[in-house]
């Protein structure tokens, strides 16, 4: 193989690489910062409606999107709690989410974090582990503004079941990388070719 078609190889293969790892960056949930400058002016909780059905997102590369199997790599599976709060003063996204156990039991090597957590996209995020396919438990939720207010605690009945439309994502290779690997092959085919 020649210099210029080695060069390509090499080019193309740290592309996958870095495909790969850029699509599987994990994201977390972002922990609730208290403003306290707004504490002597805000006295006023938020409300909290009653919360809507969650979500269970699986690592799954037959799906796409949140409502039932979301599919993003590094994404991680997770359930999501709808952040439907609102505020006088606080916007949204910065209105905070402290879960607590009410009733049932959680999904093995599932915790769920004391402190008040800052939706992404919407939801509230538990992560589960990919094989996590049954699980029903109750969780109370509480809403808490920029100044600390907190809001009158909503329950919320968190099910899943193995027998749902949502299939368990395997470990997988993000589209990006096996498309990098493709073009590598090709590369290598065609410098092969040129030689004889």
């Amino acid at each position: 193989m020649n210099r210029a078609c080695s060069l390509l190889v090499v080019v193309t293969i740290v592309g996958a690489l870095r495909a790969e790892a850029r699509a599987c960056d994990p994201i977390g949930n972002l922990p609730h910062i208290v403003d306290t400058s707004m504490q002597a002016t805000d006295h006023t909780p938020p409300t909290l409606a009653a919360i809507p059905t969650p979500v269970t997102h699986y690592e799954d590369d037959n799906s796409n999107g949140v409502g039932g199997c979301g599919a993003k790599c590094g994404d991680g599976s997770w359930i999501g709690i709808p952040a439907v709060a609102t505020d006088d003063m606080t916007a949204p996204e910065r209105i905070g989410y402290r879960l607590s156990l009410q009733s049932g039991t959680l999904p093995p090597n599932v915790g769920l974090l004391t402190m008040a957590q800052d939706p992404i996209v919407g939801f509230v995020r538990i992560y589960i582990r990919a094989e996590t396919t049954d699980f029903t438990f109750t969780l109370q939720v509480v809403a808490v503004d920029a100044a600390g207010n907190e809001s009158a605690p909503q329950s919320v009945v968190v099910e899943h079941h193995a027998d749902s439309a949502c299939s368990i994502g395997a470990t997988r290779t993000s589209r990006p990388g096996l498309g990098w690997l493709v073009l590598g092959a090709l590369i290598v085919t065609a410098c092969r070719r040129r030689r004889r």
